[in-house]
């Protein structure tokens, strides 16, 4: 009986162990998603009103001026460059599957190319013979808007060299600490981009620009496109850090059950250790009557 109370001391021991790293590691994510959440709220309105501005000249632009902005090639292959945010780490919950089930639905293994993002999408498009560049995988260590520079580069040289004859950003949608979904962005063509091929509204007519609008739109565009993948980046890093206080949330709540039912079992064995002794106790007593 006193190993079998030794055994579950040892489980308890163990477990509250486990409890004392998820509890740190859920205090770090929270304290991360917290910081993360206030930077991009407070940014929120900027990207509306950039992306609303840039889709408002776009409208106003011939298919030949919208060349003069980024060049779209003569000929292109028939295929797609997916840029796929992943963790680096584990302990995120659904975080990584999602991304990769909402992505890998899409691929054609054939002929798309993959940049990836985050040491887990690697391993697991690696694996299966994906076409992939891993060169910015760690692009989210330190992530800041100037390490986006990089990144556009690349994926700009691809469609005007036409290598592929789309980009689209493969990220995690954040809405609140419970809900992140995996969603698609499309950066070119773009004709694609949201708003851009619907009629012009009142706000938008009413919009003056000085001094004629394809001047502005060669300033604007590398902003514009700059930072919306820099938000989304920054929106797919928020989702991580919510999904992992939550995987790390129910991880410590499941360790305080589990030391809960343990210590149950550990008071049982010990009263009835306690009883058997006293049985025996007594049994000697009267035997030696």
């Amino acid at each position: 009986m006193s190993l079998g109370l030794q055994a579950t001391k040892r489980r308890i021991a163990s477990v509250n162990s486990t409890k004392k790293i998820t509890k740190a590691m859920q205090l770090v994510a929270t304290a991360k998603l917290k910081s993360m959440k206030n930077a991009l709220s407070s940014s929120n309105e900027y990207v509306d009103e950039l992306a609303f501005m840039t889709s408002s000249l776009l409208k106003r632009l011939t298919d030949e001026e919208k060349n003069m902005i980024i060049s779209s090639p003569k000929t292109a292959n028939d295929s797609t460059c997916y840029i796929i945010v992943t963790s680096s780490l584990g302990l995120c919950g659904g975080y990584n599957y999602n991304v990769i089930k909402h992505t890998a639905s899409k691929i054609n293994k054939e002929k798309d190319y993959l940049i990836l993002i985050g040491q887990k999408g690697v391993s697991y498009f690696k694996n299966r013979k994906y076409n992939v560049d891993d060169s910015h995988v760690n692009i989210l260590n330190d992530f800041d808007v100037d390490s986006v520079d990089s990144l556009i580069k690349h994926i700009l040289y691809l469609y005007s060299s036409g290598k592929v004859n789309k980009i689209e950003l493969c990220y995690t949608h954040y809405k609140n600490q419970i809900t992140f979904e995996p969603e698609s962005f499309t950066l070119y063509p773009i004709d694609k981009i949201e708003g851009i091929n619907k009629e012009l509204t009142r706000k938008e007519q009413d919009m003056l620009v000085e001094p004629d609008v394809l001047s502005i739109m060669k300033i604007v565009f590398p902003l514009y496109l700059k930072t919306i993948v820099y938000h989304k980046l920054n929106e797919s890093l928020l989702s991580e850090y919510a999904s992992r206080r939550n995987a790390m949330e129910n991880a410590t709540d499941n360790a305080e059950e589990i030391v809960s039912k343990l210590q149950i079992e550990f008071n049982k064995a010990r009263q009835a250790a306690i009883t058997q002794e006293i049985t025996e106790v007594v049994g000697g007593a009267n035997a030696s009557k």
